[in-house]
């Protein structure tokens, strides 16, 4: 009985490991998705357009809001493995309309 304990606990903390190694840790995330914010975007399009904050939807993970005040950008919806669900745009600030 005590091996059985033994084997699903280490099953348990197995899996457990594995989906952080899935989906690396926030920071991975963030950076990965203001690089692809980069790449789309092109331009003036820089990494520090960008910043995160915890998802409220049931599911998801983060949104990484990319935005250039006067060109808009991207919201990345992203879900708890680290892969992007959703995009939004985000219109331009500043330009009156607001």
């Amino acid at each position: 009985m005590p091996v059985i304990a033994l084997v699903a606990a280490a099953g348990i903390i197995g899996l457990s490991l594995g989906r952080k190694a899935l989906r690396g840790t926030e920071t991975d995330v963030i950076v990965q998705t203001a690089a692809r914010y980069v790449a789309e975007a092109g331009g003036n399009a820089r990494v520090t357009d960008c910043t995160a904050r915890p998802a409220v939807s049931k599911g998801l993970w983060l949104v990484v809001s990319c935005a250039a005040p006067a060109h808009g950008g991207q919201e990345y919806f992203i879900d708890r493995f680290g892969e992007v669900r959703h995009v939004e745009p985000v219109p331009p600030r500043g330009t009156g309309a607001e």
